[in-house]
């Protein structure tokens, strides 16, 4: 068994795709393939079922996920292990890997960095900005350590803990000149024959399908007339009077009314939970996790 191709069968079990997962790489379909049937006959085990137009993990996979990603882990810390064990200045060493959503207001990370790299410069960060599935995915097989999220993109996954960084709520945001405009706040049933600007459901599926079944429960269904995918994309056609969209309240947008010429109104009558959190596993491994936690909470205060 070779570390190539526990790294190969990671990334393929990331994109359930040889496809894609071929094209990361830099290599051949085949020549990934190949690698794969050897690892599957080096086990004696087969790691994904192969549909026509789907793959996924087989239970053998879903078992050798962890440890595979596990021992490439500490395969490339393996530097940091070593000169741990001779270390006598008791400085920490090590990698927190972090995951976070692009759209969201990141200052608070961007603090806790910089607090902990002053205290402890032997630590190394890796950062990835990713979707919400993306995130969920990475924290799941351990190739994050934390995520900055919002909460829906993490909640009902066993074991997992989170910080309250900020209260965030689902808005709307209209055209300065909309007949809406002169609210601060709407009731969901006003918006019932409006032309919406949506985010593709694929960047963030868990707001999508929670604003398209606020819709439905008020009675109608959501005309989509334009799909983006980010969120600075959907606020440019809302200024230019191409529909109404749904915007975050915890986002990274200074000041989005005078930015993109638009309103940005709260929905009446709303029971949702998507704060702005930290996640990370109860059952952590890495030491650095605690050190990063406590730091971030010397520098956040819950907006409850």
């Amino acid at each position: 068994m070779n570390l190539l191709s526990l790294r190969y069968f990671i990334v393929i079990a990331e994109y359930l795709s040889f496809t894609k997962a071929s094209a990361h790489l830099f290599i051949t379909q085949p020549t990934l393939s190949r690698q794969i049937l050897d690892l599957e006959e080096e086990l004696g085990v087969q790691l994904f079922v192969r549909g026509r137009h789907s793959l996924s993990l087989t239970k053998y996979g879903v078992r050798f996920l962890p440890e595979a990603t596990e021992i490439i882990r500490k395969c490339d810390n393996i530097r940091e292990i070593v000169r741990k064990e001779d270390d006598d200045d008791g400085s920490i060493i090590g990698l927190l890997s972090i995951g976070y959503q692009g759209f969201l207001d990141t200052k608070l990370m961007h603090h806790t960095l910089k607090s902990v790299a002053k205290k402890h410069p032997r630590i190394d960060f890796s950062l990835s900005g990713g979707s919400p599935p993306e995130l969920r995915h990475h924290l799941l097989i351990n190739k994050c350590d934390v995520v900055f999220a919002l909460n829906s993109c993490v909640a009902n996954i066993p074991n997992i803990a989170c910080i309250k960084l900020q209260a965030n709520e689902l808005q709307i945001a209209v055209p300065r000149n909309h007949r809406l405009s002169k609210y601060d706040s709407i009731d969901m049933k006003e918006l019932a024959n409006e032309d919406f600007i949506m985010l593709e459901r694929k960047i963030s599926p868990f707001t999508v399908d929670y604003a398209t079944s606020l819709c439905m429960k008020n009675g109608f269904s959501p005309n989509a007339s334009y799909y983006v995918d980010d969120a600075e994309k959907a606020l440019l056609l809302v200024g230019s009077g191409k529909g109404i969209t749904f915007l975050h309240s915890a986002n990274n947008i200074n000041r989005p009314d005078e930015t993109y010429d638009i309103k940005v109104l709260s929905i009446e009558g709303i029971d949702n939970n998507l704060d702005f959190v930290l996640a990370f596993k109860r059952d952590h491994t890495n030491p650095i996790i605690p050190i990063f936690v406590s730091e971030l909470m010397s520098f956040n205060e819950p907006n409850n």
